[in-house]
């Protein structure tokens, strides 16, 4: 990588708040610069890697990223942490939904990315293998894109590993979260999201979820910023008691979507966070004559994760999703 630091910026690498910018060094990536500000501690420890804006109009995350810079004294840590609050660069000021706007790629779905690949498989590819290659966990924040609503839930990936199912989940926890999510083993057999491209390594990567139709507010921002500052107080660079724990943070192991069954007008009838039994409608599919079309019901019992917000939702597109509680008892 090239780091370039800002004029009130200690040198990258010593103790104290570095803000600049970094350039990744592959050659895909090379018209674009990324955001950084690391705080570093006078004393070695765990290294904190925190991103958001992998989704541009997700804001609260970004906010949150924002203010983190801001709420670690490189005095009181030791160790380190590494922010990077907007990852989509050439969405930026774009406001593309989902996408990179380069390659047409969710950047989320996109890890662990390809060297030799489009930009936003080189850039997965960096963002593991330079930004984080010695990173102890990697959160990457989430949550409300201009058309969606998500409950407050956190994810880690499971594995075969007992270890380092125990860590993820552990770490998963120090967020005030409805749900907590473990994604199904079998989600590392092909390209996903960061927590499980990291865990297909044995490295930790988390993802937390919240906010709605890309607008600011305190109750997301709270909830990224306490959760990542827990984490940061659970790996030790943060000598401080964990935030207290206002939801339930119940666990569930499946994430099931949910996708439109007929072009039409989405009318729902559940919202995020909300327990759902199996069979139950989630809401209609009308025309634009009002007349019912289709039903959406829960394909199992839990709880909506998340649901599209604006009603026009053509066939076979996602419109939301379930969480499935977990039945299995975990250590």
């Amino acid at each position: 990588m090239e780091i370039s630091p800002s004029n009130d910026s200690c040198a990258y690498g010593q103790s104290g708040i570095f803000r600049g910018h970094l350039r990744f060094d592959n050659p895909r990536l090379a018209d674009y610069s990324w955001p950084l500000c690391e705080i570093r501690g006078r004393k070695p420890g765990p290294r904190l890697c925190v991103s958001a804006g992998v989704h541009v109009n997700e804001v609260s995350s970004i906010e949150a990223a924002v203010r983190l810079q801001r709420m670690i004294d490189p005095e009181t840590i030791q160790g380190s942490v590494s922010i990077i609050p907007l990852i989509n660069q050439p969405a930026f000021y774009k406001y593309t939904e989902l996408v990179c706007p380069i390659d047409g790629r969710n950047i989320n779905f996109t890890f662990p990315g390809n060297r030799d690949g489009t930009f936003s498989e080189a850039l997965c590819d960096s963002i593991m293998n330079e930004w984080c290659v010695d990173s102890d966990c990697y959160v990457d924040l989430h949550g409300g894109d201009l058309r969606e609503n998500v409950s407050k839930f956190s994810i880690f990936q499971r594995t075969d590993d007992v270890e380092l199912d125990a860590l993820g989940r552990r770490m998963a926890m120090c967020f005030d979260a409805e749900i907590v999510m473990g994604l199904p083993a079998a989600h590392m057999e092909k390209s996903g999201r960061a927590p499980t491209a990291f865990a297909r390594h044995n490295r930790l990567a988390l993802m937390s979820e919240a906010g709605a139709n890309g607008l600011l507010d305190e109750g997301s921002i709270s909830f990224h910023l306490e959760g990542v500052l827990n984490i940061a107080r659970t790996l030790g660079i943060i000598d401080a008691p964990l935030a207290p724990f206002l939801n339930a943070r119940i666990p569930c192991d499946e994430y099931l979507w949910l996708d439109c069954p007929v072009d039409g007008e989405f009318h729902a009838e559940a919202e995020p966070g909300d327990r759902v039994t199996k069979g139950q409608r989630l809401g209609t599919i009308s025309n634009l004559f009002g007349e019912t079309l289709a039903e959406v019901a829960a394909p199992e019992t839990g709880f909506l994760l998340w649901r599209m917000t604006h009603p026009t939702i053509p066939k076979g597109s996602p419109l939301g999703a379930v969480a499935v509680e977990e039945t299995s008892v975990y250590q």
